[in-house]
């Protein structure tokens, strides 16, 4: 899949799929945040609207079981996948910057049938006034059913000749800031125990990983695995080491 950014960074991905069977896993619609509202802004061009912001809303439910109610953020004070895509949105950068995917659905197909024919492997590229560059990738299809894992080469040119070759990640899947997924496998307990809170908790929290760089002739270079229905955001240090 080539995905183009410009940094003047330009940065380029190849996917490569099926990989494996990826096991189904459902994120409270954390990937159904990100694939569109990554296309927010192409909706107000094509409307001649001027989008400033984006606002998001959601109810608190008082007394209700575990990981039920409709627009939530968080369970008896656990935090669901969907709110760490929130998290993610708020470390973009200012500046967006060009990026392409040749595993990415068209908007116009989106808008007349939704993410089903194919799954929805995307990339969103921004600059921020420190220098780094972010890309969010995701892999998303709307019937939450088992998958392939998309294998993503992501080429990203424009670095400064002598860049970090070092990068942090950020993701939510099956395994990662997802605390349903985590409550799934306990069996799903009506009164989880102190232990078991404590563990959704531990579940809910995104951490940072560091990813290798490759240094290529059009670039730096990585490859990820994205499972089905996940989300990860990559932060480069584009600066002159």
């Amino acid at each position: 899949m080539p995905c183009a950014a410009h940094f003047p960074a330009r940065a380029s991905a190849d996917r490569i799929w099926p990989v494996r069977a990826a096991p189904s896993w459902t994120a409270s619609c954390s990937t159904s945040r990100a694939a569109p509202t990554t296309r927010t802004d192409r909706l107000a061009r094509r409307r001649n609207v001027a989008l400033e912001g984006a606002l998001t809303w959601a109810f608190t439910f008082v007394d209700q079981p575990w990981f039920a109610g409709y627009r939530q953020l968080a369970t008896h004070g656990v935090d669901l996948p969907v709110l760490n895509v929130f998290r993610l949105f708020s470390r973009l950068g200012a500046e967006q910057i060009a990026a392409t995917s040749s595993g990415q659905v068209d908007l116009n197909e989106i808008v007349s049938s939704g993410v089903g024919k194919s799954p929805d492997v995307g990339v969103l590229a921004t600059r921020g006034d420190n220098g780094r560059v972010q890309i969010l990738l995701w892999h998303y299809r709307d019937d939450d059913l088992p998958g392939p894992v998309a294998e993503v080469a992501l080429t990203v040119a424009g670095l400064a000749p002598a860049f970090e070759t070092r990068a942090r990640a950020w993701r939510i899947d099956r395994t990662s800031g997802n605390a349903y997924a985590s409550w799934l496998a306990m069996g799903s307990p009506a009164s989880p125990t102190q232990r078991q809170v404590d563990r959704l908790l531990r579940s809910a929290r995104m951490s940072a990983r560091q990813i290798r760089i490759q240094r290529g002739n059009a670039g730096a270079l990585l490859v990820r695995h994205l499972p089905l229905q996940s989300v990860e955001l990559i932060e480069i240090d584009a600066r002159q080491r």
